[in-house]
């Protein structure tokens, strides 16, 4: 026995739900319900997109080489300042460009790991105002606070930031012939071997062309030097209070360049 699908004549049971009927012989294999029913031919796809979805592709790893040693140190370096990236196109002027009373002053002077200097310097060294009082305080001062310091002989030495003006590099001159010349400053503290220079007074500091902004107890480098700023002589004079300050900010400071 098999089943067989309905022929025409049987179209008026399969209104009522009639599909097949109970034979009693074999129907044709292709006709069978146990023949395998042909599968829908599939349709390529179109060129370019796969049969099936492909995961994204990543893009492929590179493989850096480790930076060398040298970049990676300058780069934790924090950017350099204007004025410190201008600083390598300065070059020292050699003493015979110098005019005679730098030549002089530079000859009379003693080498140091420390250059002192400050606006009156030049005035007291040539003892333009005589043996004034004024003159004799400063002096007094320097003298006791290089006593606090107690640094060993021959650390500090004090190089005049204006001299009497006698060359055309030198800035305008004051009422009293001085003037200062931050070239044949900064170069002579080369010459005399310093590492480090303190500048008391902001005078001192505009006409050594320092920096603009710095303050009292503030540190700098300028051409090749540390730099650290005080206050004035004068204003010291008057004002004990900060004398602590600064001596505490000095004791720490000049570590870097003395060795106590």
């Amino acid at each position: 026995m098999a089943f067989a699908d309905m022929n025409p004549l049987g179209a008026l049971w399969q209104g009522h739900g009639l599909r097949c009927l109970l034979l009693p012989g074999d129907v044709p294999p292709e006709r069978s319900f146990s023949a395998v029913l042909p599968q829908p031919a599939r349709r390529n796809p179109p060129p370019g997109r796969p049969l099936h979805p492909a995961e994204p592709r990543r893009p492929p790893r590179v493989e850096r080489a480790p930076a060398p040693a040298r970049a990676v140190a300058e780069a934790d370096r924090p950017a350099p300042s204007t004025a410190a990236r201008n600083d390598g196109r300065w070059r020292p002027l050699p003493p015979h460009a110098w005019s005679a009373p730098w030549q002089e002053r530079l000859a009379a002077t003693r080498p140091g790991l420390v250059v002192w200097t400050y606006w009156n310097l030049g005035r007291d060294i040539c003892d333009a105002g005589g043996g004034d009082r004024q003159r004799q305080e400063r002096r007094a001062f320097l003298q006791r606070l290089l006593g606090d310091l107690a640094h060993p002989a021959g650390t500090h030495t004090f190089w005049p930031a204006c001299l009497p003006a006698q060359t055309e590099g030198a800035d305008a001159a004051g009422a009293d012939g001085f003037a200062p010349h931050a070239d044949a400053f900064w170069s002579g503290v080369r010459q005399l071997g310093a590492r480090g220079v303190v500048v008391m007074g902001s005078a001192a500091t505009r006409a050594l062309a320092l920096p603009a902004g710095l303050r009292p107890l503030q540190q700098t480098r300028h051409h090749g030097h540390l730099v650290w700023v005080l206050w004035d002589v004068e204003y010291l004079l008057h004002e004990e209070r900060r004398y602590t300050a600064m001596l505490a900010f000095l004791r720490q400071a000049l570590r870097q360049v003395v060795r106590a």
